[in-house]
């Protein structure tokens, strides 16, 4: 399988990049009133996963289309789609309209969401066509005519189809959609996510019955020549139990891009690998107890069990008949043991600790042997034996937590280029970017990107898949993809732009919301929960013709810090454009012009 490089453009990095420099100077804002509140879903009490979690906090209940980033759209209480329009040329925004009334006597559930549904994801795919996750069940597809007339038309919806006909599931949320023409023919794209549960059967020692994983689904809308009639069918079903922090269609859809901290595979694959896992747990079962039967003396006829206390460490051995102390032979160092009857060993092998030679006694009994170990240090053995594979079975009412196995050790920092926390990235994680081909029906691509999730996503062109921005060194690099119609086997991502220092900047904001970028990599901003939004320009002017000591010019970002009332609620999407950032909280609208 290809490994794909994240090659960086030298040329877009700024090494005399000296930091940010907060301004002062004043941001206009714009606030508008909304006649009814957005609609936010919140999860319902069942839904306690990280992945719902993530799910729910991480929607921005804000659109932007692409083709006029002015536009805004977002649902409200009514499940009606509000348009939100910036008048560039005056600087003011215009009053808001209703383009489209969702209808559900169609689906019999009535007119309100039940609880645990999804919020409504809207996604624009040409100059003409939206689409609408409804975040129950179901895709609208609309026509929503010329958008740039500012007609009082309102949008037709065209169909309706299931996200997934086969499914029980309700509740899904529209990742990525995208039109082609193919063959002359017009064919959407859609894929969508659902958060389900299955019963964990293997490695049930963890206690863990059940594990969450992401089920998605990949739709396609394909319009028949001759009627015009739109037909849905699912073309591919696919599951992760990791985070999904990206996702896009390639041109022509034949194949989806997706980053996630756990591995895309299948619902085939993933059965195949459940059950190669059970019989690999089996296999590794019955050996545990062919070597347990070794340790006790290659036969059922003879056991020990081990209790300890601070002190000394007890072990019995019993034998089915009487034994006479001639029957057995000990040896004992101060960190071996060996136990023999009738030239069978019960016990051998290196002890987890020393322990006192002079102090070891043995003593007969009844049924079989009990020998004692007077240990060389106060300490709990989480083991009898050395080897941390060993089946010596634990003692009586052992602690389990002294068990577990250690976690690894933190990388060994490098004193000439100190660490800082953020550099570690997240623990026990390791991040791919996958490239899974529809017609081959197998992962064909894959970009290594490290335990530092993705720093956002945008899109920055109309028509062209999402770009993904990630951390190198200390800045953050926007990278798009290639696609070369005419080499269909090839793929790779390009350098499209460099944001200075923002990959130390992202990580030392422990309340942002959501990260955005303009589609010219002006300026990215970061929006907190509440009140607070942050932006930064890196490519701004020299510090004023400052210079380094016999080095060149110092090269400084502009930082703004802006701070909205109190009343306007919190924070629920955000879109941006060439100077303007959209802003919608639960009470308003907001306009920003940086």
């Amino acid at each position: 399988m290809p490994v794909v490089e994240l090659s960086v453009d030298r040329s877009l990095v700024c090494p005399n990049f000296d930091g940010y420099k907060l301004s002062f100077d004043p941001v206009p804002v714009l606030r508008q009133d909304i006649d009814v509140n957005p609609m936010r879903l919140e999860p319902h009490q069942n839904q306690y996963s990280l992945l719902h979690v993530e799910l729910f906090a991480r929607h921005n209940l804000l659109t932007s289309d692409p083709w006029l980033r002015h536009h805004s759209y977002y649902m409200n209480g009514r499940h009606q789609l509000v348009q939100c329009i910036y008048d560039p040329q005056s600087g003011r925004p215009r009053g808001q309209r209703v383009v489209y009334t969702m209808d559900y006597r169609d689906q019999g559930d009535g007119y309100q969401h039940l609880a645990g549904d999804y919020n409504y994801s809207v996604c624009f795919v040409s100059e003409r066509f939206c689409v609408i996750c409804d975040g129950m069940t179901s895709y609208h597809l609309l026509d929503t005519g010329d958008r740039s007339r500012s007609g009082l038309e309102t949008w037709q919806r065209i169909t309706r189809a299931p996200v997934d006909p086969g499914s029980e599931h309700r509740g899904f949320v529209l990742y990525d959609a995208r039109l082609d023409v193919v063959q002359e023919r017009k064919q959407i794209s859609l894929l969508a996510g659902h958060v389900a549960r299955r019963d964990h059967n293997v490695g049930k020692e963890d206690g863990q019955t059940h594990v969450y994983y992401m089920d998605l689904t990949w739709g396609r809308w394909t319009q028949a020549l001759a009627s015009g009639e739109w037909s849905y069918c699912v073309c591919q079903r696919l599951e992760t139990t990791g985070s999904l922090h990206y996702c896009a269609f390639e041109p022509r859809a034949e194949s989806l891009i997706l980053a996630s901290n756990r591995e895309v595979q299948t619902h085939e694959q993933r059965l195949a690998a459940d059950a190669a896992a059970a019989a690999a747990a089996a296999a590794a079962a019955a050996a545990a107890s062919s070597d347990v039967q070794l340790q006790n003396g290659h036969s059922n006829e003879h056991s020990f069990s081990w209790t300890q206390t601070d002190d000394d460490v007890l072990i019995r051995f019993q034998t089915p008949e009487t034994p006479s102390r001639n029957d057995f032979t000990i040896r004992c160092t101060n960190s071996t043991v060996l136990v023999q009857y009738l030239e069978q060993n019960l016990l051998s092998g290196d002890l987890y600790s020393h322990v006192d030679v002079d102090l070891t006694t043995w003593t007969m009994e009844a049924d079989g042997l009990q020998l004692t170990l007077v240990k060389a240090e106060h300490q709990h053995w989480p083991r009898l034996l050395a080897l941390e594979d060993s089946a010596v079975p634990d003692e009586a009412g052992g602690d389990e937590e002294s068990a577990a196995v250690a976690e690894p050790p933190l990388p060994i920092p490098n004193l000439e280029d100190p660490i800082e926390e953020c550099d570690l990235g997240l623990p026990d994680e390791e991040i791919k970017m996958v490239r899974f081909n529809l017609p081959s029906g197998a992962i064909t691509h894959t970009i290594f990107l490290g335990s530092t999730p993705l720093l956002f996503s945008a899109t920055l062109r109309p028509g062209f898949p999402a770009a993904f921005a990630t951390r190198q060194g200390v800045d953050a690099s926007v990278w798009l993809q290639m696609y070369q119609p005419s080499r269909p086997d090839e793929w790779s991502v390009r350098h499209e732009g460099q944001l200075h220092a923002f990959g130390y900047v992202q990580a030392s904001k422990e309340q942002r919301k959501f990260t955005v970028c303009c589609p010219d990599l002006e300026y990215v901003a970061i929006c907190e929960s509440q009140r607070h939004v942050l932006v930064y320009r890196p490519r701004h002017d020299s510090a004023g013709g400052l210079r380094k000591r016999n080095g060149p010019p110092v090269t400084v970002g502009k930082q703004n810090l802006i701070s909205l009332d109190y009343g306007i609620g919190e924070i629920l999407g955000v879109t941006t454009a060439n100077n303007l950032i959209t802003i919608l909280t639960s009470l308003n609208l907001i306009h920003l012009q940086v």
